[in-house]
């Protein structure tokens, strides 16, 4: 569909028939159940809560925010898409639960918000696309809490490596190991790193690493859509996503890292 007859449709009728809608997605639903698992077990070790405030940057319709709506936490999501965030407040009604929605930049949002502190703040799928990428980082972990939560997804370097390498485009593989960011095949813009490069960005932010896990590791590098598997094949495959937490866990289409603000130190 052409850019301005979508554009008429969604101000107009708000509607889209081609719009990529992750919270009803058959394969993004599973993924969502990955990243939310994940951040549950470091949820429940942290002792984080409901009605344990939590953001989503980047919520799109809403695939990670609703599910932690739904176990009663204080959920607010921020979006440049006001297509996606009415498909998120319907979503949300549909799930029976409420949200706090803000449309506009990311950085710009919470930079006008100096008073927002989270318990828990979650990225996924959304700083690789940016180069200001540290510095969202950087205002991620300064709206979070002590003792809170920071969970964001990462484009590893080996994603964009055996993408290229699979087009047979050396060249390009070779662009990927030298450097971490920069234009790919379809020349837009992308940041990648190893786990070295994400451990120290998240240290020169004053954030303790905790753990990073594979999202989408097995599909992806074998070419499996889960959405064609029967229900038990797709539980089955799910069990072995979880499995591989600790297996080359930079080898995935994602990684979630999750990291923590210390507490500060009282006084004495």
């Amino acid at each position: 569909m052409q850019r301005a007859a979508r554009k008429f449709l969604r101000a107009v009728a708000d509607y889209d028939p081609d719009y990529y809608d992750m919270y009803v997605d058959t394969n993004e639903t599973l993924y969502a159940r990955l990243y939310v698992e994940r951040i549950q077990e470091h949820l429940s070790q942290a002792q984080i809560q409901p009605p344990a405030s939590v953001l989503e940057a980047g919520c799109q319709t809403g695939r990670l925010m609703i599910p932690f709506a739904r176990m009663g936490y204080t959920v607010t999501g921020v979006d440049t898409s006001g297509f996606a965030l009415r498909r998120a407040k319907r979503h949300a009604q549909q799930a029976g639960v409420s949200v706090a929605l803000a449309k506009g930049d990311m950085l710009e949002v919470l930079r006008q918000h100096p008073e927002w502190r989270f318990d828990v703040v979650i990225c996924s799928e959304v700083i690789y696309l940016s180069p200001q990428y540290r510095s969202m980082l950087a205002v991620l972990a300064k709206v979070l809490r002590p003792g809170g939560l920071l969970c964001v997804s990462h484009r590893p370097k080996f994603y964009y490596l055996l993408e290229a390498l699979r087009c047979s485009d050396v060249p390009q593989a070779l662009k990927v190991m030298q450097t971490s960011e920069g234009p790919f095949r379809d020349s837009q813009y992308y940041n990648w790193q190893d786990e070295n490069q994400l451990r120290s960005l998240y240290a020169s932010l004053g954030l303790r690493w905790l753990a990073s896990y594979p999202i989408d590791r097995l599909a992806w590098l074998s070419g499996l859509q889960p959405a064609k598997l029967s229900e038990d094949q797709r539980q089955q495959w799910y069990e072995l996503e979880r499995l591989t937490k600790d297996e080359a866990k930079m080898f995935a289409r994602y990684v979630l890292v999750i990291a923590t603000r210390p507490e500060e130190k009282s006084a004495v």
